[in-house]
């Protein structure tokens, strides 16, 4: 078993009539193909410069011209790759439908353990934009599979314009996941091309909790400053790369539990699927992926009847694997439950 792409972003945008529903773009030279000779410029061009020019692989485009975001959304489901959700143009509209796009793509990324990537207003300050993340009212689930950026980025060409910072940091992620693991905190790495359109102070960035902040350092080029996820409750999802990993591994072993379908709910195919769990960890623990000294440090992996089933799921093919990941320190674990229903044979 092995793990699936960790940083395929979709950007969310009014296309126009460039194409109807989703496009995949390749690189930024492929763009004018896959969306049309617009796309490349304006604000929307300039976000998705920043993409590539700091990482970003293939992504794709949803169009939300002609549709509501909910519809924009549900073009999206037929790509299992994305991974991540980037809304173009949030404030466009004004603050109350920033926070019902906002509220609607963190939605959906809980549902199908991806993250969104938001931003603040062009004009706002540190205390406006750590203040707009809060009035979005996202609930728990939400907040914890969104972050949001500020300031806005000028980019390095004569006359550009700032453009919000969410294309650029998808490409840092992109670049992080590709050079170290979904682990490493996206924080601490250049960006290239553009530079921060205000300064941000340190006590300004302790002001915009859990806003992540992009700063610019004397003798040093832009940089993420920032790794918060914008749950400020839960102590387990205020980081972006614990988010990340812990939907990475449940995406993952999700996935291998299909090779379970119409096989006996018993104990020879509970064992199958922990002995696959427990080597899919073990790679992941060599890698550096999770803490502790020794793989029981690391993780532990449940499974079996009156230890993560009750007879009645066993009788209706439910299979339940619980799975524990230090991803902070040794011992202390972060808890992912896999369920499987409705297709496993009966013992």
């Amino acid at each position: 078993m092995s793990s699936g792409p960790t940083a395929v972003p979709v950007f969310i945008a009014d296309f126009g009539t460039a194409f109807e529903d989703v496009a995949r773009v390749n690189s930024w030279p492929d763009l004018p193909r896959a969306a049309g000779e617009g796309a490349a410029s304006g604000v929307t061009g300039g976000v998705l410069r920043g993409y590539f020019d700091n990482g970003g692989g293939y992504c794709y485009l949803t169009n939300t011209a002609g549709k509501n975001m909910q519809e924009a959304l549900t073009s999206v489901e037929a790509f299992d790759d994305v991974t991540i959700l980037v809304p173009l143009g949030l404030w466009d509209g004004g603050a109350d439908t920033a926070g019902e796009t906002a509220r609607a793509v963190t939605a959906h990324a809980a549902a199908h353990r991806a993250m969104a990537i938001l931003h603040a207003g062009r004009d706002h300050d540190v205390r406006q934009a750590r203040d707009a993340a809060r009035a979005f009212k996202l609930d728990a689930d939400q907040s914890s599979h969104a972050a949001l950026y500020h300031p806005w980025l000028i980019p390095s060409a004569d006359g550009a314009q700032p453009v919000p910072p969410v294309g650029a940091v998808a490409g840092v992620w992109c670049r992080v996941d590709r050079d170290r693991g979904v682990w490493k905190a996206p924080a601490n790495a250049t960006v290239y091309g553009a530079r921060p359109s205000q300064a941000v102070t340190d006590a300004g960035q302790g002001e915009a909790q859990p806003v992540d902040v992009l700063r610019e350092f004397p003798g040093q080029s832009t940089l993420v400053w920032g790794a918060r996820t914008l749950n400020e409750t839960d102590d387990r999802w205020k980081h972006i790369p614990v988010r990340r990993l812990a939907d990475m591994v449940e995406r993952d072993l999700q996935g291998a539990l299909n090779f379970a379908a119409f096989e006996p709910n018993s104990q020879p195919t509970w064992e199958a699927l922990r002995a696959a769990a427990d080597n899919y960890l073990l790679a992941l623990w060599k890698q550096g992926g999770l803490q502790g000294h020794t793989p029981k440090e690391a993780y532990f992996v449940q499974i079996g009847e009156s230890v993560t089933m009750t007879e009645e799921d066993v009788k209706a093919g439910r299979i339940v694997m619980k799975i524990g990941l230090a991803v902070v320190r040794p011992g202390e674990f972060i808890p992912v439950t896999v369920t499987m229903t409705g297709t496993v044979g009966q013992a």
